[in-house]
């Protein structure tokens, strides 16, 4: 173990880190005093060096920057389109032909839900960013449940429109249950802002027709397992006594106790580090959403 000096500067540089992340509001609205009292929970040492390392390490996007990984999506998914369908006369704009400019096309988008009966946060964000952003029209927002029983028609598209997708099991499931419509790579297609490469692999597999186009990527590297490998390796952890992953696994089962079948790295066990300006997937670590009586989150999902 290094010494506590080090130590200490260590923890010094990382609070002034975080610290300047939320006061330049580059995560935003969080804020360094909810931070401090999240962090407050933790005891000095080993602990208070995870939590420092989590927050550090925490990929967060405010709703600009997801606008700007939704409008990388959908333009990879509108250029496929162009491609897929030769013959134009002239130069096609991928946003004119999203928002059915282009004669012989007319798209449709929706969230993962079936109806309009509980809408989802990030379904009524992706939908205003959809019209605010892309000159998407209020027509053009449908539900699955619009094409109950039906069969896209030749010149139609619909695109299954998120902020992201990790494990790809839920999507899946939705899709199973809901998409029979959603059959061809030529007429539907997943966008999101954000993709986890398991999700991506796993709709390839469960569903090669339906294409998944994204804005950013994520790889197992960026979430904690494969991150805490990297602090011990590069002796940004200084407690050779217990791993990051231990003293995690510790908190959870001892300080926070949440529900005890529960994944203890969110759903999927992940291990995600990701949270949104409007919100934290439960597939990011427990630690920084789940709640019990011994707990408070830093970014409640309720």
């Amino acid at each position: 173990m290094q010494c506590s000096n080090q130590v200490n500067k260590d923890s010094i540089s990382l609070k002034k880190t975080i610290r300047s992340l939320c006061n330049k509001n580059v995560r935003r609205p969080l804020t360094y005093e909810q931070v401090k009292k999240w962090i407050k929970q933790f005891d000095d040492g080993p602990e208070e060096l995870l939590a420092l390392l989590i927050l550090r390490y925490l990929i967060y996007r405010t709703n600009d920057q997801l606008k700007s990984s939704i409008k990388q999506a959908l333009k990879y998914a509108a250029l496929s389109q162009i491609t897929e369908n030769q013959g134009f006369g002239q130069v096609v704009d991928w946003k004119d032909l999203l928002s059915n400019k282009v004669e012989g096309f007319k798209f449709f988008f929706g969230p993962t839900q079936f109806d309009y009966s509980v809408p989802g946060k990030s379904g009524e964000i992706i939908s205003r960013m959809l019209k605010n952003n892309f000159s998407i029209n209020s027509s053009q927002l449908a539900y699955p449940i619009d094409f109950k029983n039906k069969s896209l028609q030749h010149n139609e598209r619909y695109f299954l429109v998120d902020d992201a997708i990790y494990t790809g099991k839920q999507v899946n499931d939705f899709l199973n249950e809901h998409g029979d419509f959603m059959t061809s790579s030529e007429q539907s297609a997943i966008v999101v802002g954000l993709a986890h490469e398991d999700a991506i692999n796993f709709i390839k597999k469960t569903h090669p027709n339906i294409p998944v186009f994204y804005g950013e990527k994520i790889t197992s590297k960026e979430c904690f397992v494969s991150l805490s490998d990297d602090w011990v390796d590069d002796e940004i952890w200084q407690y050779a006594e217990q791993t990051p992953q231990e003293t995690y696994n510790h908190i959870v089962k001892n300080k926070a106790k949440f529900d005890i079948n529960s994944d203890l790295y969110g759903y999927g066990n992940l291990g995600c580090l990701i949270a949104f300006e409007h919100g934290i997937p439960d597939n990011t670590l427990s630690l920084l959403w789940d709640e019990s009586a011994t707990w408070e989150p830093l970014i409640p999902r309720s």
